[in-house]
This record gives structure tokens, C-alpha cells and sequence, in this order.
């Protein structure tokens, strides 16, 4: 049985076989299986089928569970209503096959024994219903068959129906598409009730649906490609987020390099002006008159480019001293030899204060400062330190018994001047910070970089007392010739067996015998363990001192030694007139010359009479460091 709703009835009354059932009459045609159309005509086409069973005993019925497009895997319920009326309503008898899609979707087994024989009886003998027709009353218009065969209630509806009477009953089992009936449209016995017109419509369906599908597939390469666009932009916008971001991060870490870099121009610059201020401050309270050992002192400020040459490019050969304060350079700037020590930024600032301050014949004299390198720039004392002295080799630069005397006395006259003046401790005073110029006076460098707090005793913090013990084995040094950390033992055995001799340093030609004893007791009052115990270096260090040192010059008036040179050094002759200067003055060239004689030069020419090249201008400014160590040299060399 073919369920068919495709019977249509046209505004003048004139029926229409359904499609589907004229498509279901030739297979069976062919099949040669007698067929019979049924109608009926009802209002609800569920009850229309139920009633079709009921009519003509149909015990195998295959009709739609829902349309083929409402298909999806896994389906075992049932959508359509007809179907669902179908599968509550129909006689028990039939067995109903539902699918969709070409799938059975659900199976309702029919029950013989409720077959009602009355029913039977009046179907014809020997003959099969292998269609029938359900005919809407409400007929829709001609125009609307091709809508209407799309429609889900088409779809719904669709079934085969085989109805079987004894053994002997064929079964119909194939069913058509409307192509295939298409296809089969010129068949002979085919009956005529469709016109020409429903396949002409039906023609232009199967093409407007093939031209969707068409259009259908150009869209979705469409979008295929739309997609695959989309996806490779979106992979470069996520490669140019990576490169963004990389640029980020770098130019983060540039501005925090550009910042860091500005700070410390800033803190550059902010040293460069306090240094300036300082300067012009010296600058201002100089007089024409030479000044004091105590006051402050022309200062000369030189560019980093000065430094660099002077060094030669800070060649390491050229160090002369390396600690925790600073690697120091000999040098060579504006023809004249320096000492330049390149200073830790945050040291700078102290040791040039403290250095500007302190003028005393036995310090080092700063002479200059260089801001962009934070390098102090000091006079240069060519005979070196006094460990260098002790530690030589060489028999013809031994130092002295009287030389000794004299470095003790300047030695002790500098940390006096420390003490009392300033209230500063050197805190690191040792062979190595005792420097020698050329007459072999002692200075003493890498001064008042600690603060004393009292004379309280030692509890581990630097103090007047730990300088006092500091000297007490510097003189012991000078003494022995020795170097060690227990000589105040190894002196304290030889002074109680009475043999003092076999200690001291026979490089120093022969010791006074009391004199030796006597500065051999004072070193180990210095070196006492307790700190009260030590002697006061004003009150009790020095007379002593005092007083060796006059014996030593009386010794010295009576036999010069040749070892002490007299000439001046370099520094202190001027460049004109290669004579001691009385009253030193810098030129615009940097160099120092003597007044008289640079005034003379500059009537007649504007070069510089060292370089050569044009002075920026004729002004003279009074070196007033120049003047004082020319008078602490003329002051140490009397007659």
C-alpha cells in the first residue's frame, strides 16, 4: 500500500492522482502485480490510513516516521503525529515498519490472532492493495503541487504498503525516486491522469534543486576558503604580536638602561657643580699672600682627556699603587709628574674635601682634580714608599739610622697634626702609606678617610690609640729592617738578654747605641696591648723625637751624606727661566711659571711658551699650591 496525500482537487473540482501513487502503479505494473487504487476521502490523513488497514485488512504496512532532512544517527523515536497516530490507533493485526531515511526507525509487531475475518472477507479473492489514495478536502490549487510534494507531510507519509493474502501473495520491494520516475515517464502502460504540466513543474524543481545544491556547494568552497584566509591571518597577526612584543620588552629594557644611565649623569653632574662651587670658593678666599700650612689651597680642576693621555690610556704599567681607596697612576701632565688616583665615586667626594683641607709639609699635597674621571691628582714623590725603601735590594739606596730618625719625627708631627687639629684618625697607617720625595721627607698619603670617636679604649673601632700602636710598629720596622707581625716579641727578648745589636738593621750604618735602645722602648710603649698604657704622641712621643732628631742633624752638619740630594724638584723650576720659582702663576696653557718671567713672554708673544699654540687669553692666576711646597722644601733644605 502506497500512502499518498498528493491527490489533489483543483478550484474547479477536478482531481489529481497523486504522484507517488501513479510511481508505486508502475513498479508494480512491472512487476506484474496486480494493483488496486483505494481513496478515501477524510479530513485527518492519520485516520484516513488507520481506516485504509481497517478496510482492507493490511498486515504489513512500511510508512514514514518523519521526514528524511529531520533524520539524524542514533533516531529510534518517532516525530511525525501521523505516524504516532498510525502506530496508537491501528488494528493490532498489522505490523508497521516506520523509517526514515532509509533507516527503520521503530517496529510495531502485528498480532494474527486478533485478524478480524469479517474485515477480510471483503477484499476481492486472489487480488492485492497496493495502493491507495488519501484525498484532502481541503484542496489546495494546482500552483501549489510542487510545494506541496516537498513538504514534510509528503515526506512524513511516504511508505510502502504490502498487503498479503496466503502463501501465495507477491510482495512489492522496490521503490522509485521521483528521478528514477522521471526516467520511466514515457512507460506504455502508465495511466494518464497526470498532464504534461505537473512533470514540466516538476522538471524545473529537479532543476532549481540541483542549482541549489550548486549554489550551495560554490558557497561552502566559499566559505572553505574564507575560512582558510581568515586562519592565515590570524597566524600573522599572532607572529606580529610575538615581534610586538619582543620590540616591547626591548625598549623597556632600553628606557630603564636610558634612565639609569641619566641618573647617574645627574649625580655626575650634581659632583661637578658642588666641585665647581668648591673651587670658586678657593678661588675667592685666596690672597696674594702665600698662605698658611693650615689653610686652603689653589685647586687646578683637569679634563678626563688630560687624565687619559697623562696614563697613556691608564697603561698598567704605570701603577703604583692599588687598594681599597683607589688604583694610582704615575703620570705625566703638562710636563710634570703626578701622582693620579682614580677614586671610587662614592669616595670622591670625602677624600677631595678632606684633601682640599688638610695642608700639612708632611701630607701628600693635592694638586689637582679631574670630576669627569673622579680622579685626585697628587704630587708625585719619586722615592716611593718607605716599605719600597726597606724591601730594596740595592745596598747604595739603604736608608740611614739619621734618614729613619727624621721620617719617625715627620711621622709623628703628621698624626699629631691629625689628631689635635681635625680630630681624624688615619686608621691605615703602615710602611706602604709613608711616602719619600725626593729629599726623603715622609708624607703620609690615604689620610682622614676615618673619624676618630674618642681616646677610649680599643673595642675594635679605629682610635687615636690605634694609630698610636700603628706607629709604635713603624718604628720598630725602621729599627729591624724586619717585617712580621711579633717584632715587639722578638725586640722585647733582645733588649732583656742585652742583646739589642743582633735586632737592629745593619744596612742603617751604626746605631747610637742609647739612642737605638732608648726608640726601642718607645715602640714598645706604642705597641702596649692595653691601649691606656700607650704614650700620648703630643706630650710624650714627640720631645723624644724632637730631640733625636737634632742629634741626627748635628751629625749630618759634620758629614754630609751623599745620599740626600739638595736640588729641587722638577715641579718647583720654572719652564722660562730654569730657576726655583719665588711667586708661581698659572697661565692659560695650565702650566706654572714664574710671574716675572711669564710676563716678560706673554709682552711679546700669545703662545704658550711650552706648547707652542695660541693662549685663549693673558690671564694670570697666582698656584698657591706650587708656593707652598716650594716653602716647605726651601724650609727643609737650609742651610
Amino acid at each position: 500500500m502506497v500512502v499518498d496525500p498528493g491527490i489533489l482537487k483543483n478550484s474547479q473540482g477536478k482531481r489529481w492522482k497523486g504522484f507517488w501513487m501513479s510511481t508505486y502503479t508502475c513498479v508494480a505494473k512491472q512487476g506484474l502485480v496486480p494493483a488496486l487504487k483505494r481513496h478515501v476521502e477524510m479530513q485527518d490523513i492519520g485516520k484516513g490510513i488507520v481506516e485504509l488497514i481497517e478496510q482492507h485488512a493490511i498486515t504489513k504496512l512500511v510508512m514514514g516516521a518523519a521526514a528524511d532532512r529531520r533524520y539524524f544517527e542514533g533516531m529510534a523515536q518517532l516525530t511525525s503525529a501521523k505516524a504516532k497516530f498510525v502506530n496508537q490507533h491501528a488494528h493490532p493485526s498489522c505490523h508497521i515498519w516506520f523509517v526514515c531515511n532509509g533507516h527503520v526507525i521503530y517496529s510495531r509487531e502485528g498480532d494474527l490472532s486478533t485478524f478480524d475475518m469479517d474485515i477480510t472477507s471483503s477484499v476481492l479473492p486472489g487480488r492485492s492493495v497496493v495502493e491507495s489514495g488519501l484525498q484532502n478536502t481541503r484542496s489546495p490549487s494546482l500552483d501549489s503541487v510542487h510545494s506541496r510534494s516537498n513538504s514534510s507531510e509528503v515526506e512524513d507519509d511516504l511508505a510502502l504498503v504490502q498487503y498479503e493474502r496466503g502463501e501465495g501473495s507477491n510482495h512489492v520491494t522496490e521503490s522509485n525516486s521521483v528521478q528514477g520516475y522521471s526516467q520511466n515517464r514515457s512507460y506504455t502502460g502508465m495511466e494518464g491522469s497526470y498532464s504534461e504540466d505537473l512533470y514540466e513543474q516538476l522538471d524545473q524543481a529537479m532543476k532549481e534543486v540541483a542549482r541549489a545544491k550548486q549554489e550551495a556547494l560554490e558557497e561552502l568552497i566559499r566559505r572553505q576558503k574564507a575560512e582558510k584566509t581568515a586562519n592565515e591571518a590570524t597566524r600573522k597577526l599572532k607572529a606580529l604580536e610575538n615581534v610586538y612584543n619582543e620590540e616591547l620588552g626591548l625598549r623597556k629594557d632600553l628606557e630603564e638602561l636610558l634612565a639609569r644611565e641619566k641618573e647617574a649623569s645627574e649625580v655626575l653632574k650634581k659632583c661637578h657643580e658642588e666641585l665647581q662651587m668648591l673651587n670658586e670658593e678657593l678661588l675667592a678666599n685666596q690672597t696674594s699672600e702665600p698662605s698658611s700650612a693650615h689653610g686652603q689651597e689653589f685647586i687646578s680642576e683637569f679634563s678626563f682627556s688630560d687624565v687619559h693621555e697623562a696614563t697613556e690610556s691608564f697603561n698598567q704599567a704605570l701603577v703604583i699603587d692599588k687598594g681599597a681607596y683607589g688604583t694610582t697612576y704615575k703620570g705625566l701632565l703638562h710636563h710634570m709628574q703626578v701622582a693620579i688616583k682614580m677614586l671610587l665615586a662614592s669616595n670622591y667626594h670625602h677624600e677631595i674635601q678632606v684633601a682640599t683641607k688638610l695642608r700639612h709639609p708632611n701630607l701628600v699635597s693635592l694638586i689637582g682634580v679631574c670630576p669627569d674621571a673622579t680622579a685626585a691628582i697628587y704630587e708625585y714623590l719619586p722615592n716611593g714608599s718607605l716599605e719600597d725603601q726597606l724591601s730594596a735590594r740595592d745596598s747604595s739606596n739603604h736608608l740611614s739610622w739619621q734618614t729613619r730618625i727624621h721620617i719617625c719625627a715627620d711621622t709623628c708631627a703628621v698624626l699629631i697634626f691629625l689628631h689635635s687639629c681635625y680630630g681624624l684618625v688615619h686608621g691605615d697607617l703602615k710602611l706602604g702609606n709613608i711616602l719619600l720625595d725626593s729629599n726623603f721627607m715622609a708624607k703620609i698619603k690615604n689620610f682622614g678617610l676615618c673619624s676618630a670617636p674618642s681616646h677610649s679604649p680599643m673595642t675594635g673601632e679605629l682610635s687615636f690609640a690605634s694609630d698610636v700602636y700603628s706607629f709604635g710598629h713603624v718604628l720598630l720596622r725602621l729599627l729591624t729592617g724586619r717585617s712580621g707581625l711579633n717584632l715587639d716579641e722578638v725586640m722585647e727578648r733582645a733588649l732583656d738578654v742585652g742583646n739589642l745589636s743582633a735586632v737592629l738593621d745593619p744596612t742603617a750604618g751604626h746605631w747610637p747605641f742609647e739612642l737605638a735602645k732608648e726608640l726601642a722602648l718607645l715602640a714598645l710603649r706604642c705597641c702596649d696591648s692595653d691601649s691606656n698604657n700607650r704614650p700620648c704622641l703630643s706630650s710624650e712621643v714627640w720631645p723624644i723625637l724632637e730631640r733625636m732628631r737634632t742629634h741626627c742633624e748635628a751629625s749630618l752638619s759634620s758629614q754630609p751624606d751623599p745620599e740626600e740630594p739638595a736640588q729641587p724638584p722638577q715641579y718647583l723650576i720654572c719652564p722660562i727661566s730654569h730657576e726655583i720659582m719665588q711667586d708661581p702663576h698659572v697661565a692659560a696653557d695650565g702650566f706654572t711659571y714664574e710671574a716675572e718671567a711669564i710676563r716678560i713672554w706673554l709682552s711679546g708673544h700669545d703662545t704658550s711658551p711650552m706648547t707652542n699654540l695660541q693662549l685663549s687669553n693673558r690671564e694670570l692666576f697666582p698656584n698657591q699650591t706650587v708656593r707652598s711646597m716650594i716653602q716647605e722644601w726651601q724650609q727643609n733644605n737650609e742651610s
